[in-house]
């Protein structure tokens, strides 16, 4: 979900919230009212200072770095557990060392405030909530640096809270998560998911399986005809795979079985596959033949 949307979720819950409801039907009443008008034009302005810093944040993104630095410090100084703010800096600090230590300022904010005594409040809704889709986003952010500096069982360990958290999840961690217990041989732990988001027909569901199979048991007819079903659903995973070289550019959305899709999955799991012994000259035998 991007910046506008978000933007858009926050204007929506602050202007229900001011609205003072009497019932569940005079609530649906007024959203139905609201169809096709533009929200931003009520008179709805932030109140509290925790939602002018968030308003501040919002504008930061269109605005250039320098100018867009005045609005962050300014929404810390309205607002000094404005997480939103440590996000942005983190979105744009270019050295990940230091993006990760606002990431991870985001994510101590968010511990404190919705960990504490009201997490059972928030347990299972951290996306649905829009409060709390910064510090979910700041824990993705700080999931993929602690890969890319070689600490994977951390990086994990904050996938599978962030699942804890929200076990729809919206963010689709679970791909990169199950990926990575395929990598770091904790076969329990990646049955565990299999089943919990089980019958998923996109790329990185069943090449993770199929590589998943084949690590365990070999070249079988199981992992073979799971090898199979993965090549049928995307034609261009295995050979972007086997080219070995690297995905330098992914397209924000993607299509199942398109190539953007097959990027997305290749540009987390290729160097997996490689380092998996036998796993590229299996993909290599399968991939001709079909």
């Amino acid at each position: 979900m991007n910046k506008q949307q978000d933007k858009f979720m926050t204007e929506l819950t602050r202007l229900l919230e001011s609205q003072n409801f009497q019932s569940e039907e005079e609530m649906e009443k007024f959203l139905n009212d609201l169809m096709g008008k533009d929200i931003s034009s009520f008179k709805n302005k932030p109140s509290t200072n925790k939602e002018k810093a968030q308003d501040l944040v919002y504008e930061a993104y269109d605005l250039t770095p320098a100018i867009a630095k005045k609005k962050i410090e300014k929404a810390l100084q309205l607002d000094p557990d404005c997480i939103e703010a440590y996000e942005y800096l983190g979105d744009t600090e270019e050295s990940i060392q230091k993006a990760d230590a606002f990431y991870e300022k985001g994510i101590e904010i968010g511990r404190r405030l919705f960990c504490g005594e009201k997490y059972n409040e928030y347990k299972g809704y951290f996306w649905g909530i829009v409060e709390t889709r910064p510090f979910m986003r700041c824990l993705r952010d700080h999931a993929e640096i602690l890969y890319l500096l070689g600490k994977k069982k951390e990086c994990v360990e904050i996938f599978e809270e962030m699942i804890e958290f929200n076990p729809n999840d919206n963010q689709g961690v679970r791909d990169q998560l199950m990926l990575y217990l395929i990598e770091l041989n904790e076969d329990s732990k990646y049955e565990k998911y299999f089943k919990m988001f089980k019958n998923e027909d996109k790329a990185f569901s069943l090449f993770n399986y199929a590589l998943y199979t084949f690590k365990k048991e070999g070249d079988t007819l199981k992992s073979k005809k799971q090898l199979q079903k993965a090549l049928k659903q995307n034609k261009y995973v295995a050979k972007k795979i086997l080219s070995a070289l690297p995905i330098v550019e992914l397209a924000e959305y993607y299509g199942i079985g398109d190539e953007n899709e097959a990027d997305y999955y290749v540009s987390y799991a290729q160097p997996i596959w490689w380092e998996t012994k036998g796993a590229i000259d299996w993909l290599k035998k399968y991939s001709t033949m079909s």
